[in-house]
């Protein structure tokens, strides 16, 4: 019980910024360097009719060297460009302007965002080694996917597939696991994100721990023989009674 315990940990959350760019015209400075190269802040380019339909600039609005792509109404629908410290990013728009899908990668972590970041969407990352994926009602992850490989901060246990669902802003509401020797491991908590119930079958023994939020009050257990068995803990995780099958004879 206590190689498992209850599985507490803090949530992994990335995401990349993502926004419409809507006036991206700079001062233009042309100078030249050579026959073959042509030196400029901004160029522009225009469909056979005149109109604006992508930017190259050194600096854009945000200070950044980026490459716009407009639709037709002049709403700009890609953004492919650098962060103030560099990270390389990618942001699609919808016709509205409103970006829609965003990648990104800072450092080891890379993350594709799919969805207005203003409403549901889902993420899908990679941060420092820990394949993710999250599920977000916009405001907050709702759902998140991960395998923590071992040495590497993540809601699962040294490579342990974990699926997490969540209540209150940062609080699990349930938690699925499976460790490495296969053994599967389901937690419920409570509003404040406390541990209240865990169960699993563990080396051919199903378990059922009911608790506190602190620590385990009640373990229930059935044994690879079939034998059965129940404790009683105290508030400090002392055993004070057991019933079981040789008990009741």
């Amino acid at each position: 019980m206590q190689k498992h315990g209850w599985l507490v940990g803090a949530m992994l959350v990335a995401s990349v910024a993502g926004g419409a760019l809507s006036n991206l015209f700079l001062t233009v400075g042309l100078g030249a360097q050579g026959a073959e190269v042509v030196t400029a802040s901004q160029v522009n380019i225009v469909d056979s009719g005149g109109r604006l339909r992508a930017i190259l600039s050194g600096e854009d609005e945000r200070g950044q060297t980026s490459l716009a792509f407009f639709g037709p109404g002049g709403v700009v629908r890609t953004v492919v460009g650098t962060e103030p410290d560099g990270a390389p990013l990618v942001w699609l728009n919808d016709g509205g302007g409103r970006t829609q899908v965003s990648v990104g990668v800072r450092g080891a972590n890379a993350v594709l965002t799919v969805g207005d970041g203003g409403s549901p969407n889902v993420m899908i990352g990679s941060l420092g080694g820990t394949p993710v994926v999250g599920l977000s009602d916009g405001a907050q992850t709702r759902l998140q996917m991960d395998l923590g490989p071992e040495g590497q901060p993540s809601l699962s246990l040294q490579g342990q597939p974990a699926l997490n669902l969540f209540g209150a802003p940062g609080r699990r509401a349930v938690g699925v696991s499976v460790d490495a020797a296969g053994a599967p491991l389901l937690s419920l908590y409570d509003a404040s994100g406390a541990p209240r119930v865990a169960m699993g079958a563990f080396q051919g023994t199903t378990v059922i721990n009911l608790g506190d939020g602190t620590r385990p009050r009640l373990v229930l257990g059935v044994t690879e023989e079939g034998e059965g068995s129940v404790g009683f803990y105290d508030a400090e995780g002392a055993l004070v009674r057991l019933e079981d099958a040789a008990s009741s004879r």
